[in-house]
């Protein structure tokens, strides 16, 4: 028995302190050494994506402020409403005329205004941000 307790110690001192403390600090270096690359790659990110909202708030208040200016303005604030008013009138004489049979043989607007018509009334409606969407998934 004591030969067993002997030899038993032994094992565990060598295996203990010969080979499993070195490849547990082998492992520990190497785990440092990725938590330090991580922590460089995640303030890299950081400071990119920091940088990326930085310029897009920019962009949004220049953006903002062109808005402003042209709404101000007293020489074109007529315009839109002017030409959402006549793209109405106009497209609504089609559709009745088209749906009802009136015959007032209302002319359609040639290849490149007929696009433009609809774009304004969708865009003023408020479904040109979702029309393409709506038509994607029904025309499957």
């Amino acid at each position: 028995m004591p030969l067993l307790t002997l030899i038993g110690g032994f094992l565990v001192k060598l295996l203990g302190s010969g080979i499993v403390a070195p490849v547990l600090a082998y492992l520990g270096k190497r785990s440092d050494n990725g938590v330090l690359t991580n922590g460089q790659n995640v303030t890299g990110d950081v400071t990119v994506a920091q940088a990326q909202l930085t310029a897009y708030v920019e962009e949004r208040k220049v953006i903002a402020q062109e808005r402003a200016e042209q709404h101000l303005s007293p020489w074109t604030a007529w315009m839109i409403p002017t030409a959402f008013g006549f793209c109405m009138i106009h497209f609504g004489a089609i559709v009745l005329d088209s749906t009802f049979r009136f015959n007032w043989q209302v002319a359609k607007l040639p290849a490149p205004y007929d696009a433009m018509e609809s774009a304004i009334v969708l865009s003023v409606i408020g479904v040109a941000g979702i029309a393409p969407t709506v038509r994607r998934i029904f025309a499957r």
